[in-house]
């Protein structure tokens, strides 16, 4: 039976079902088990989402066409584009490094103007147009690899490693991708997900057939949430490489796959990370001589230039973030395997944060692939990537992938069977009220 049930609403997170309560425009609905935002109300959110899309492709647009960065260096001039780090990479045979910057800072965001200009488009003209599940699914699986605003942060650390090397001067592209920056988050901020899946097809409830209860509820089924469109799918539909009936997008109940990537892609990372900070991640030459920096003394230099605020963020994000992301995503897998370590609404605390400050790591391999693009002065002074910066790209990368393979329910599903033992051991009778409750699906992906 396929139905709309605007009076349900499930947590992805902690795999509750609730009785949806009145969200008035400005307020929003959080799961009161692990704070999950669970709805948000918008008001006007189309026309608003639709205003700063159009700014966002003339901002884009304007950002491609004009100067971006210029260096000026003992009255020798080095000018760039946005794509500039890209092209110097490539120019280095970098390729892999190259993707990753074009693909993070150009290709990514323009997908995502398209993408919410077609979905937008669509909704505001009223009609259905061809591919627009697939669109709308994809506009919020790539989001977290959108990472203009951490390119913005890099240059203004490339300006203070540069120091008295060099003078830095901003063209008119760095104001408009500021911008650009700016009006993409206010359009994924006045987006209505639920909105838009509700126009296109209301039902988000599938089960098997009427099998409510008197009061109207799920008494006897348990349901899977999709991630994708958030319709509530009962266990019963779903079968290995099941689909969602309502978006189409893969749903599975294995939480085991998601505990085994997860692992696998922090190992990789951890292997990586050794390399990535102890070999140099750029090489500086200045009238002959050679200086190899690490991610370290990177940061010791901007200390001695007097950059405090801007050490503290590179040691932070390059250093500490990582670090953390191991300790944080080690011990929620063993706590896993081991429940009762700790309360599953902190475990899930921990996880939203490192979920959330890890893209930002990315700050250095943007500022060596800026560095390389504007400082070459031939004989005077150049710079050029090291070893370290491609294992760097690459520990962020799979520590990112480890954060989003990781399914959080996984940690309330430890937590409840942890619950439960003492109580079947002196269970005296079979008769147990089922709780109503959803199960997560297992890809983060598909957020």
């Amino acid at each position: 039976m396929n139905a709309c049930r605007k009076d349900l609403i499930g947590c992805q997170d902690c795999g509750h079902i609730f009785d949806k309560p009145a969200c008035p425009h400005g307020e929003e609905l959080s799961c009161q088990h692990c704070g999950a935002v669970l709805l948000v109300n918008r008001k006007d959110w189309l026309t608003k989402a639709v205003a700063f899309t159009l700014t966002g492709i003339i901002l884009f647009g304007v950002t491609l066409s004009v100067p971006f960065l210029g260096l000026e260096a003992a009255g020798q001039t080095q000018s760039s584009h946005l794509v500039s780090s890209v092209e110097a990479l490539l120019e280095r045979k970098q390729f892999l490094l190259a993707t990753l910057v074009f693909v993070t800072v150009v290709l990514f965001p323009l997908a995502e103007l398209i993408g919410l200009s077609y979905v937008l488009g669509a909704r505001m003209l009223e009609r259905r147009a061809p591919g627009f599940k697939w669109v709308l699914h994809m506009l919020f699986l790539a989001r977290p690899w959108n990472m203009m605003e951490i390119f913005f942060l890099g240059m203004l650390v490339t300006a203070v490693k540069l120091g008295d090397l060099a003078e830095l001067q901003p063209g008119i592209g760095v104001f408009t991708f500021a911008g650009l920056v700016v009006v993409l988050i206010l359009s994924h901020m006045h987006l209505s997900r639920e909105e838009l899946w509700d126009w296109i097809k209301e039902e988000n409830y599938h089960t098997m057939g009427n099998r409510e209860g008197a009061t109207g509820s799920p008494v006897d089924e348990e349901f899977v949430t999709c991630r994708t469109c958030r319709a509530m799918v009962s266990m019963a539909l779903i079968e290995d490489n099941a689909r969602c009936p309502r978006c189409q997008s893969p749903l599975s109940t294995h939480h085991a796959q998601s505990y085994q990537r997860s692992l696998g892609l922090l190992v990789a990372a951890a292997v990586l990370f050794i390399p990535a900070n102890t070999l140099p991640i750029m090489t500086t030459a200045t009238f002959g001589t050679t200086t190899s920096n690490t991610i370290f003394s990177g940061v010791v230099h901007l200390i001695e230039e007097g950059a405090l605020g801007i050490a503290a963020v590179v040691f932070v994000a390059s250093i500490m973030v990582p670090i953390a992301k191991f300790l944080i995503m080690g011990y929620l897998l063993w706590a896993v395997k081991h429940p009762g370590t700790g309360t599953p609404e902190q475990q899930i605390t921990l996880y939203r944060m490192i979920e959330f400050v890890g893209r930002w790591s990315m700050i250095d391999v943007f500022v060596v692939a800026l560095l390389v693009s504007l400082v070459q002065f031939g004989s005077l002074t150049s710079i050029e990537p090291g070893v370290a910066i491609l294992c760097f790209a690459a520990v962020v990368v799979l520590t990112m992938m480890a954060a989003e393979t990781f399914e959080p329910r996984l940690i309330w599903d430890a937590y409840n069977e942890h619950e439960k033992e003492p109580h079947e051991k002196n269970r005296d009778d079979a008769s147990e009220v089922k709780s109503r409750h959803i199960m997560a699906i297992t890809s983060r992906s598909q957020n």
